[in-house]
């Protein structure tokens, strides 16, 4: 088709022949602009299996009403496909989409998998460690790499994870997403109890690692006075010469600056900006000074009450219009029904959660606004022995904005007195 469209651009083009058209495409928008590319750079279409005259108002109808039931027929052949891999899926057989799992063999004939007894080994071992030693995915990555050097599977530092995130290991899997369903043609390797236990260590790591995962006390708050950019956080690395030439690390730091003017990005070229750079340490202390002065008992504290709440439903509403947009990417034909579904279900887990959240917020807020104020003045109050986590989601929850203004600094509160 790519060849077809710059040759007929080029002029080597006179006539098309298609056997029929759903040939040609299957998308109503997709022959609708071909036809009218074919048009406009006098192209003549010939089907030989249908009999359309493209000159007249009646032959263009023509052609829009077998467009749309070549469509049909698609997304009718796709429906019927995937309700037959929803069937095969509840009766408990697991359809590999790609290479098969690490530790099995596919047997095609039987339609089932078995276990290679040297992969689940290592499987076993995988599981051990994680669970019993608190391996991480990297540091598995680097044991495996080690103990097992032949085996080309181990090749990147996050390989592990989909092995221990895996439940076809413990017996089941999951269709689309769904929930665990046990399968029947494939054994277990290790026990369901293992599977959970590693679960349970996965998100607990998760919220270890999203503690600090970003050094910059204040990212997402800070903005320039004068051009109204966001100042960003950049490190720098400064570096001595030696006599014989060669460099060594001297030592680093981390800075605040307008992103005009420190560019971290080479792609973003904005009008030059003059703006103050701060060390990161030397701003974080400003802004944290001035929130450790605030007074809790002097602003509406049922305001505050409902913040957490606004901000739920501001996610709420981002990730409804994630899946509006995903709608029309369907409707306008970009993705196709498969794409679509797979997509579709965690943003309708993400807005169910959201709900959830929501609602239970909403009633903690009804029974005991005061014991969330008794909260944040204890947080105020013992501020500097707080974790940088939880002065991050303190500062988030309780600040705007972070104007900067050379050596003007304005702290923009969330709360109302």
């Amino acid at each position: 088709m790519s060849r077809l469209l710059s040759d007929l651009k080029q002029g080597k083009v006179d006539v098309i022949l298609i056997y029929k058209l759903d040939r040609l495409s299957r998308h109503v928008r997709d022959v609708l602009d071909l036809v009218e590319l074919f048009d406009k750079y006098g192209v003549v279409l010939y089907s030989l299996s249908e009999n359309f005259d493209l000159a007249s108002p009646f032959g263009r109808a023509a052609l829009k009403m077998m467009a749309t039931f070549s469509e049909l027929e698609r997304e009718t052949i796709v429906e019927r496909m995937e309700m037959g891999k929803l069937a095969r899926a509840r009766s408990g057989k697991y359809s590999c989409p790609g290479k098969c799992p690490f530790g099995y063999r596919y047997d095609k004939n039987n339609d089932r998998f078995t276990i290679d007894e040297t992969e689940a080994e290592i499987i076993r071992k995988i599981f051990d460690l994680y669970i019993n030693e608190n391996f991480t995915f990297r540091k598995l990555y680097d044991y495996c790499r080690t103990a097992y050097p032949d085996i080309d599977y181990f090749s990147n530092p996050m390989c592990c994870k989909p092995l221990i995130e895996r439940p076809m290991y413990a017996g089941y899997f999951r269709y689309r997403g769904g929930e665990l369903t046990p399968g029947t043609n494939f054994p277990a390797i290790i026990s369901y109890e293992t599977y959970l236990k590693a679960q349970a260590q996965v998100e607990a790591n998760r919220t270890t690692r999203s503690s600090d995962n970003t050094p910059y006390l204040l990212t997402g708050l800070l903005y320039c006075g004068r051009c109204g950019n966001r100042y960003v956080g950049k490190m720098y690395e400064r570096y001595t010469k030696k006599p014989d030439g060669t460099h060594t690390k001297h030592y680093r730091y981390r800075d605040y600056g307008c992103a005009a003017r420190i560019k971290r990005d080479a792609n973003y070229k904005p009008n030059a900006c003059d703006n103050e750079i701060y060390r990161a340490d030397e701003l974080d202390k400003i802004v944290c000074d001035i929130i450790k002065q605030i007074d809790i008992d002097d602003y509406d504290t049922t305001s505050y009450a409902h913040g957490f709440i606004d901000s739920l439903i501001a996610q709420l509403g981002a990730t409804k219009q994630s899946a509006e947009r995903l709608l029309d990417l369907y409707i306008n034909g970009d993705i196709d029904r498969d794409a679509y579904l797979l997509r579709k279900l965690p943003i309708d887990g993400k807005i169910e959660e959201l709900n959830t959240l929501i609602a239970k917020e909403s009633e903690t807020v009804k029974t005991s606004v005061t014991d969330g104020v008794q909260n944040i003045r204890n947080k105020l109050s013992n501020f500097d022995s707080l974790s940088k986590k939880e002065k991050r989601i303190l500062l988030h929850f309780l600040v705007k904005s972070v104007v900067i203004d050379g050596e003007n600094v304005l702290v923009n509160l969330k709360l109302k007195q």
